[in-house]
């Protein structure tokens, strides 16, 4: 049951063959045999400024930006000083350039994780995709997926800001306005103020992943995009990873979890079917008119988390070193509003609301196979890498215990 509600997750794309077996790099390789979109009402096509967002959603982005606002009346965040992170769409060129600077000073600067833990981290960058790596069956299908990844986004914002200068906040990737062909958003168009295009089309086949590390054998699909090889434009087209990846057919029996050196360029591998029928408004609002935590964090996980990865494919597919696409931050930063604005709605109930197990799905680890299943909680302790070891509470919120932060 637990497998096949992950599968589940991963490819609700609204019909029964979804996944290609092989792509030849021919001229819309896999799309053609994919199921068709659920239809909304918003247009099937992308114009050049995207598909508006539907009144309701809009009106409940709002509500959550009025109600930040109303809070912060005392205390170290205040209307003054909050931080403002902004669609990727709408940040001017020289603020792209500025953030894809930032991230490129990060790859330049030395590893602070103990290579005894990771002979393979070389840089800042590296620290983040370790401790995830290190982390993966806890932070995903549980109770900590939400403010653990709040939090890693605030520590990478945090580094990109006090160690590179960067002047802005963390920028998010719009799904739902180019849901029906993403390489027409300015995320994925390919310029140097983009994060690169698709990788170069390399024929491949769709295969099952394993996930290590659990007491059971468990697997995810990975279909089969467009793509598949290094990045050939964009500011991370030369850029060297060296972790991961994790969730291969036969990993390296003394290196289970990508931790040694591993040399290579970024690939991406887009398979749009995952957007068309996922990432879009309609699924979006129903999402954030969740009723409860529990609605919200099921809807969250078949619709959009694991979709948003595989539509980028990959790296960013793999859920263990995932972080190794710099797009994993604008992603997620695009998951964390959809909480933030969820919880806008009524923040006296909803700012600590948490719903899940303690690991993934609940399954043992393997490292304690005999621990039982059991719920997460707000009291929790999370490892965030480099010895910072915060209380689920202080990620609950995006205005409290130091964070500062909405989203526009």
């Amino acid at each position: 049951m637990l497998f096949n509600h992950y599968t589940s997750a991963l490819l609700c794309l609204g019909g029964a063959a979804v996944l290609p077996a092989t792509v030849l790099c021919s001229p819309a390789a896999s799309y053609t045999r994919a199921a068709p979109p659920i239809t909304t009402s918003s247009p099937s096509t992308n114009s050049s400024a995207g598909i508006p967002a539907p009144s309701k959603f809009i009106h409940l982005a709002e509500t959550y930006v009025s109600n930040t606002r109303s809070q912060l009346k005392s205390g170290s965040c205040t209307k003054e000083n909050i931080g403002l992170r902004k669609s990727w769409e709408h940040l001017k060129n020289h603020e792209r350039e500025d953030y894809l600077r930032a991230v490129n000073c990060l790859a330049a600067k030395p590893a602070r994780t103990d290579k005894s833990l990771a002979p393979g981290v070389r840089n800042r960058l590296d620290d983040f995709t370790y401790i995830h790596i290190n982390q993966t069956n806890i932070i995903h299908n549980d109770g900590y997926l939400l403010p653990w990844h709040r939090m890693f986004l605030w520590q990478m914002e945090q580094a990109l800001r006090n160690e590179c200068g960067y002047k802005g906040y963390l920028p998010y990737w719009d799904m739902g306005s180019f849901s029906q062909d993403q390489t027409k958003s300015a995320v994925w168009d390919g310029s140097e103020t983009s994060f690169g295009g698709n990788g170069k089309c390399i024929p491949h086949e769709t295969f099952n992943a394993p996930i290590p590390g659990l007491v059971q054998n468990v697997s995810i699909p990975k279909p089969a995009g467009t793509g598949g090889g290094c990045l050939t434009n964009g500011p991370f087209k030369n850029l060297s990873l060296s972790l991961g990846p994790v969730s291969v057919l036969n990993p390296k029996p003394d290196d289970i979890y990508g931790y040694k050196p591993n040399p290579r360029c970024l690939s991406r591998d887009f398979f749009q079917p995952s957007s068309s029928a996922n990432l879009t408004w309609d699924h979006f609002t129903t999402l954030v008119t969740s009723p409860t935590i529990a609605t919200f964090r099921v809807y969250l996980e078949q619709h959009i988390h694991a979709n948003s990865h595989l539509f980028i494919g990959a790296e960013a597919a793999d859920p263990f070193s995932t972080p190794n696409d710099p797009a994993f931050y604008l992603l997620h930063a695009q998951i964390d509003r959809m909480w933030a604005i969820w919880q806008g709605q009524d923040f006296e109930s909803r700012t600590f609301a948490i719903d899940g197990f303690r690991t993934f799905f609940g399954i043992p680890l393997a490292v304690a196979p005999n621990v039982k299943p059991s719920n997460a909680t707000i009291h929790d302790t999370m490892d965030m890498g480099l010895g910072f070891k915060p209380k689920v509470n202080e990620a609950m919120s995006a205005t409290q215990a130091g964070m500062c932060f909405m989203y526009a």
